[in-house]
């Protein structure tokens, strides 16, 4: 049986047990077998400082990923604290301008409703006025041919004077009569006058309330506009500043290899995200228009026939129209008649 030698003996050559007739391993063996191996430590201990880099490296790469998600978490909580206290501001805001407008439009119907009061009591007093008027004219007319009167009974005096008949009515009296024509002639101007400032007045309040309910209305859809505005502006910009979590950090190669894809998906995925509540709000008004129509049609139609049914159903006879019963039996004219 021949001789087997290890690396052992191999590197302790000079020992007389190396030695010997049967050795395998001669002089260009064992240095090529020293290449071998030394080639294989060689590259063992690159694979090892390689594999030390490797390891830095993705370790390096981590603690970034790890530093960048803290910064994304930190602004991410910072835009939504800023858009919460913008949200509470803003509503805040709101309720400050619906609490001024809802005052204001309460003191206007208040001041509506007194000046309808006084309306009211205005054209009560004209028509006060009017009867005043009425009766006054009356009592102009009555005056007036008292003094035609006088003045035919004067002329008749005239003439009658040779004939010594005595004057019924005196000066005095006319005089009395024809100042009693002007006061109630300057009473019936005065009480004119009163009554077209009044309606003028009237007509002025009138025109001043509706302008001023003009100007609030449009006031409030000024802010309604507003309003829609700002929460327009709060959602682009909750979609524009809240950015997706980072992806999980389990592979170093999955890591490195996958970034740039990421970056181009996640690039890709915003503008789609802007873009839906656009669409969404372009296509709600057609849909509620559209929606509102289908239920007006579906009402027109089921009245119609339901009145179509209700009047078919009060043409036909009763139940108790269509049976002969005991009563009508009892009810007859024959019966009747032989009843008396």
């Amino acid at each position: 049986m021949t001789n087997v030698y290890t690396l052992k003996n191999i590197n302790n050559k000079d020992n007389d047990s190396f030695k010997g007739v049967g050795q395998r391993l001669g002089g260009t063996y064992e240095q090529e077998f020293k290449e071998k191996l030394y080639s294989a430590i060689k590259s063992k201990a690159e694979i090892n400082d390689l594999s030390e880099k490797l390891v830095d490296k993705y370790n390096e790469r981590e603690k970034e990923f790890e530093n960048k998600a803290s910064q994304l978490n930190a602004s991410s909580t910072k835009v939504r604290s800023q858009l919460i206290s913008e949200r509470k501001s803003h509503s805040e805001s709101q309720r400050e301008l619906e609490v001024k407008y809802t005052a204001k439009i309460q003191s206007l119907k208040s001041e509506i409703k007194t000046l309808k009061r006084k309306a009211t009591l205005a054209q009560k007093a004209s028509s006060a006025d009017k009867v005043q008027i009425l009766s006054l004219e009356t009592k102009i007319r009555e005056l007036e041919g008292k003094l035609e009167d006088i003045d035919l009974e004067r002329t008749y005096h005239d003439l009658d004077v040779t004939g010594g008949k005595p004057p019924q009515i005196s000066s005095s009296e006319i005089e009395s009569l024809r100042l009693e024509l002007e006061r109630a002639k300057e009473d019936h101007n005065s009480k004119e006058y009163t009554i077209k400032c009044m309606e003028k007045g009237i007509e002025a309040t009138h025109e001043i309330t509706s302008w001023e309910i003009d100007a609030l209305y449009s006031a409030r859809s000024n802010l309604m506009e507003e309003n829609r505005s700002l929460r327009d502006q709060l959602e682009l910009k909750e979609n524009n500043e809240i950015s997706p979590p980072p992806p999980p950090m389990n592979d170093s190669s999955q890591i490195i290899s996958a970034g740039g894809a990421e970056m181009v998906s996640s690039a890709q995925s915003i503008p789609l995200l802007l873009a839906i509540p656009i669409v969404a709000d372009s296509l709600m008004s057609p849909m509620l228009i559209y929606s509102i129509l289908t239920l007006l049609l579906i009402a027109i139609i089921w009245l119609v026939i339901g009145k179509k049914i209700w009047n078919m159903w009060s043409a036909k006879p009763k139940e108790s129209d269509r049976y002969f019963t005991y009563k009508k039996y009892r009810n007859r004219p024959d019966i009747y008649h032989l009843k008396s």
